[in-house]
């Protein structure tokens, strides 16, 4: 259906009358003259003044359809149907589905209010239009690209509202969505409608570019003014790792967000411990990350413990929970709120701490110089335990034993041990190096430094067993100048708190040899000389890692054991080969820094449906998730506890946008308004087309038209 940009132009269609009555009121009279002689000529002029009639009446509709013509052009038509649904038209619908879009409103959850909104844009919109659906919380969540565009548009009515949300706002990612949505999109008309709360806390969290100006943006405001919010903001336990048979404190931050003050709230600290670990031996099968929640009905040793606390409107208190001595194991608990308000994501947080002794290290030397200061590991010992030899440090997270390589002494069982140190070692049984490549395959980690006794004779058991990272050359020595490392992987969990100078620069340290080894092409060089050999190299064996280190780990090739780093850098070895650089036995995770990779491990992972199943629901559900080697301690963000809103100003000033005014305007009229210079689906170039046709063509019939 045809529509005008300019319909007021249409009023001069009136002038469409003028030629009518030039026509009437200017056509010649002829005066009736009978001459006998000529009479013949009278039937040829008859029939010539019935053509000249007809052509007339001709020229007058050229005349009139100038005039209409004319008019039309300047009221600028275009065509109703393609300029609301056509196939360059897009819109985009962005729905808030953070934790306190769960807040009941008039119409159930803010949620559910948002998606049933948005359905009806959907249902509303021209069926050739384009749609890009998008949920949002501390990241963008966008519907699968096969269910938008053309083809599968309407499909996109099926909204599926998410049974619980707990991530928190932020609103730059999702405008910066948005805006690259718009920006790629093609010329036409646009919309953007987006579905919140107005959460205050999520304005700074991202920085985004303007908007474009071509876009007409609704803001679709759901949030409430007053929320009667009771929140535990923060759990805190000074150690998460202690020795069995010590006490804890768990501190609790709660926050209420109402507007009057409340007298005896209940505040409830539960916690027990794991009896039944994943995994009987920590240090095996440690790749295995199917979680499993926390039941606390399962929990041993159960505690309980309960505070009354008086909260005064818009504070914050903090209480100490003093826990008893703990037994040997995981222990998982939570602290929450034993009242009703209105949001109840917030109202429990959970910890987990634990309680066991460190992990047991088996040192393997040469057997030169046992415990003194002349042992390959004499230092490497010292730097684990953090004491001195026969003592112990209770804070230290190892435990090392070390033993010498002999051939009538088997290694001991390696299933007490949690990683396993080659330091120089001499040639290893095939019998020991079987045990090895088992103990590695099944989860363990295996730490090997090189040294004089390092050759490629002396290393055969050990690469028939899969055990080493290359072929292993002649030892290089220095002859004017020592070698350094030159470079490393600054974002491997093992150099990533090495990296900043401050810390210490690793190119200080001075190599007067190292052993040349040939990577295989399934091992990973992390760490180089400046001869371009490489310096540490990592290779994964089974469900475990062997970490090699081309150089000896004592004083016979460097004095790196009077520095600062030695203590470190064996601390991040270790710590890899254990899983301590990942964040240890508790690691806490944190629902608004998962997705952006700042938390303490990569994503989860699986093998099967139901374990990848298992995995998402670790990953955006605040408890506490079992694994075999660790515990992941996930909570919401405590930013989303805080339910002040923004205004509309404060969000566009921020964004660099402007809301579409909702007075009571058509779409059309909006969409009209953004493209009133220049619409792609106007029609004026084709009425152009055509009076300058009907004015050529009215020349010609006028020239040979005669009065």
């Amino acid at each position: 259906m045809p529509d005008f940009l300019q319909s007021s132009f249409l009023f001069g269609a009136a002038a469409i009358a003028v030629p009518v009555l030039i026509h009437l009121f200017f056509r010649l009279k002829t005066k009736r003259v009978e001459l006998g002689t000529i009479r013949f000529l009278r039937i040829v002029l008859e029939e010539n003044a019935r053509r000249r009639k007809v052509m007339r009446w001709f020229l007058l509709a050229l005349r009139m359809a100038l005039v209409a013509l004319l008019v039309t052009l300047f009221a600028r038509p275009f065509l109703t149907a393609a300029a609301t649904s056509g196939d360059r038209d897009l819109m985009v619908i962005l729905i808030d589905q953070s934790a306190t879009m769960q807040l009941k409103g008039e119409q159930g959850r803010l949620l559910d209010h948002a998606v049933a909104e948005a359905q009806k844009l959907i249902q509303n919109s021209g069926t050739q239009t384009r749609i890009e659906i998008a949920f949002f919380d501390h990241t963008v969540h966008p519907l699968g690209t096969e269910q938008s565009g053309t083809g599968d548009s309407r499909q996109l009515a099926a909204l599926k509202v998410p049974e619980s949300t707990y991530g928190a706002t932020n609103f730059g990612a999702a405008i910066a969505w948005a805006r690259d949505v718009c920006v790629k999109a093609p010329d036409g008309p646009k919309q953007f409608h987006l579905f919140t709360d107005l959460q205050q806390s999520g304005l700074d969290w991202t920085e985004v570019e303007a908007f474009p100006t071509d876009v007409a943006v609704h803001l679709h405001d759901l949030g409430q003014s007053v929320v009667n919010n009771l929140a535990v903001t923060d759990l805190r336990t000074p150690r998460t790792w202690i020795r069995p048979g010590e006490a804890a404190t768990v501190r609790a931050s709660i926050l209420h967000g109402g507007a009057f003050a409340k007298e005896e709230v209940g505040i409830i600290l539960e916690v027990g411990r794991v009896s039944d670990p994943p995994v009987a031996n920590p240090g095996l099968s440690r790749t295995s990350s199917v979680p499993t929640p926390m039941d606390f009905a399962k929990l041993s040793d159960r505690i309980t413990l309960r505070e009354k606390v008086k909260l005064e409107p818009g504070a914050t208190i903090t209480l100490d929970f003093e826990l008893p001595a703990l037994n040997e194991g995981l222990w998982q608990g939570r602290v929450y709120v034993d009242a009703t308000d209105d949001l109840a994501f917030d109202n429990q947080r959970f910890f987990a701490i634990s309680a066991s002794p460190a992990y047991r290290v088996l040192i393997v030397n040469n057997g030169v110089g046992a415990h003194t200061a002349v042992s390959e590991t004499y230092f490497l010992e010292t730097a684990l335990r953090l004491a001195n030899t026969g003592e112990t440090f209770a804070d230290s997270p190892f435990s090392p034993t070390v033993i010498a390589l002999t051939d009538e002494e088997p290694l001991p069982k390696l299933n007490d041990y949690h990683a396993v140190v080659l330091a120089n070692v001499p040639a290893v049984t095939a019998r020991d190096a079987a045990a090895l490549a088992g103990f590695v395959k099944a989860g363990g980690g295996l730490l090997v430094f090189t040294g004089d006794k390092t050759t490629a004779e002396s290393m055969a058991t050990l690469k028939q067993a899969g055990l080493t990272v290359g072929d292993v050359s002649e030892t290089k020595i220095a002859v004017d100048l020592p070698f350094r490392f030159s470079r490393w992987e600054e974002n491997h969990p093992i150099y990533q708190s090495l990296s900043d100078p401050q810390h210490g620069d690793l190119r200080r340290l001075a190599f007067a040899a190292y052993t040349p080894i040939k990577v295989v092409k399934d091992a990973t060089v992390i760490a180089e000389f400046g001869t371009g050999d490489a310096a540490v190299i990592e290779r994964p064996v089974g469900d475990g890692k062997v970490l090699w280190v081309t150089t000896s780990c004592g004083r016979e090739w460097s004095d790196w054991c009077q520095t600062s780093l030695y203590l470190p850098l064996m601390h991040q070895w270790l710590g890899y080969e254990v899983g301590l650089t990942a964040g240890g036995r508790v690691r806490n995770v944190l629902l608004d820094t998962a997705a952006n990779g700042n938390d303490t491990e990569t994503e989860p992972s699986a093998d099967s449906e139901g374990s990848l199943a298992a995995s998402a629901s670790a990953w955006n559900t605040p408890g506490v998730w079992n694994r075999p080697d660790h515990a992941d301690v996930v909570n919401v963000s405590p930013r989303e506890s805080e339910t002040e809103r923004c205004t509309p100003q404060e969000f566009e000033n921020r964004f660099a946008l402007k809301f579409v005014s909702e007075n009571g305007s058509s779409t059309n009229e909006v969409v009209s308004a953004h493209a009133v210079d220049l619409h792609r689906d106007e029609l004026w170039h084709w009425v152009a087309c055509l009076l300058l046709g009907a004015l050529l063509l009215e020349g010609f019939v006028g020239n040979r038209t005669t009065a």
